[in-house]
């Protein structure tokens, strides 16, 4: 049997057919390998070759014991802790719309919806298999960045100075939690560019640039800094990986880390000291360096003399009542200090393990994949909730001055619940076909297979 015949049959056996050209080339490169051995002892190639085919075994039986190996997994343990959190989320808006009479029944069942539309998202990016980012992952974020542009035109819905809000359908859509999907798209581009060498980090730098401008058009200078971070240490792990061929990785990341550390606070100061900023930009760039008197940062200062009160574990809704009649975005940015306020502080940090839990879990899918690609998307999604879930506690236990910023899964609004669960099933579609694809992509792939 000649070995293209041997690797014809045992592929057949495999029922992925994605993974048929990946097992294919193994094969071949074992057999080939072995061949040269045979010959190395004298033998002649085409008995050296036959040899090698006939110590693959019987090709049916290899094929069939390649497929068990070779197919799409599904994370069941991912989709159970997603659920766990979605009723979490559930249970904390039922109590809220129960415990305040302003939102009652109406919130919680919207709460819901968005929370099993999300959920339903979750499951049906989970079955598209990712890899085409390889190849169209450009393309798809200067989409991605060209409508988002577009919505902010002629969508926008302008508060308070600021159009953070794009009207659809008779529905708001938050701005603010729609801009991180980004993130994984970054990834692809990055994986895009990784042989570039020189030319393809400056292309990965630009892009950050690039999708920077939403987000200064939204006024909104803590989305700027954390997306830019986000962005930032997803390219510094490309660095690291040594995609753009430079030399001495270490010491050019603390050269860039350098500069972005001393460069960005200097810079907010400036404009704040010498009034190139309007008034209202002004104090929240005060604020967000610290320099915030009481009655500028009046909510961070209501959270911490509220928390004061409370203990480790506490029954009782006083605590809740008092803290909605003073914190209007108690459903929002301060759930986390809610549930410390109504339940105590072993109820905020149960909440904390878990999403802390939920992304040690991506960070453990990420970096055990031999796919570049689906490593580095899945990490971008891992960096984008620990950076989002960070700056929810340290602004909930007063570490941080008020911001607008929602707790992946958990804050209300639906566009903030169902962006974070499309993540998380970028993240299944990474695991989903992680003993499938190739360290490297061909130049065509599928949607699904």
């Amino acid at each position: 049997m000649g070995k293209e015949e041997y690797i014809q049959i045992l592929t057949d056996q495999i029922r992925c057919v994605k993974a048929r050209v990946m097992v294919g080339d193994e094969i071949r490169t074992h057999i080939e390998d072995q061949a040269l051995a045979y010959q190395e002892q004298g033998m002649e190639e085409a008995q050296a070759l036959e040899a090698a085919v006939r110590e693959m075994g019987d090709p049916v039986e290899t094929g069939m014991s390649m497929d068990r190996i070779h197919r799409p997994e599904i994370a069941w343990g991912m989709i159970a802790l997603m659920a766990v959190i979605g009723l979490v989320s559930i249970g904390i808006h039922t109590m809220f719309g129960l415990g305040d009479p302003e939102l009652g029944m109406s919130y919680v069942k919207i709460q819901i919806g968005c929370t099993l539309t999300g959920f339903l998202a979750m499951i049906c990016v989970c079955i598209v298999d990712y890899s085409f980012l390889a190849v169209h992952g450009t393309s798809v974020a200067a989409g991605f960045t060209g409508i988002f542009l577009l919505m902010w035109f002629f969508l926008g819905k302008s508060i308070n100075g600021s159009t953070r809000w794009i009207h659809v359908a008779g529905s708001n859509v938050a701005m603010m939690s729609l801009i991180y999907l980004f993130v994984p798209l970054y990834g692809a581009v990055l994986f895009r560019y990784r042989k570039e060498q020189a030319r393809g980090m400056v292309k990965s730098l630009l892009w950050i640039g690039i999708v920077l401008v939403p987000a200064y058009l939204m006024n909104s200078l803590g989305t700027q800094v954390s997306l830019a971070f986000i962005l930032l240490t997803l390219f510094s792990v490309a660095v690291a990986r040594k995609w753009f061929g430079i030399k001495r990785p270490k010491r050019f990341l603390a050269v860039l880390w350098g500069c972005v550390i001393f460069s960005g606070p200097a810079y907010l100061l400036f404009l704040s000291m010498t009034g190139q900023v309007d008034i209202m930009q002004s104090r929240r760039i005060r604020m967000f360096l610290g320099l915030d008197p009481e009655n500028i940062n009046y909510t961070r200062y209501a959270v911490l003399d509220i928390l004061k009160g409370s203990r480790l574990i506490r029954t009782g809704n006083r605590g809740f009542s008092e803290f909605i009649g003073v914190v209007p975005s108690y459903n929002e940015e301060y759930v986390l200090a809610s549930l410390a306020a109504s339940f105590g502080f072993a109820a905020m940090a149960v909440l904390a393990a878990l999403l802390g839990f939920m992304v040690f879990s991506i960070f453990r899918i990420a970096f055990r994949q031999k796919n570049e690609l689906g490593m580095m998307i899945s990490c971008g999604c891992g960096m984008n909730f620990a950076v989002l879930i960070l700056i929810c506690i340290f602004e909930n236990v007063g570490l941080l001055p008020h911001m607008s910023f929602s707790l992946p899964f958990i804050s209300a609004g639906g566009t903030n619940i169902i962006v974070s669960y499309i993540m998380a099933g970028i993240v299944l579609s990474v695991h989903r076909y992680k003993s499938v694809l190739p360290k490297e992509l061909p130049g065509k792939v599928k949607l699904w297979s």
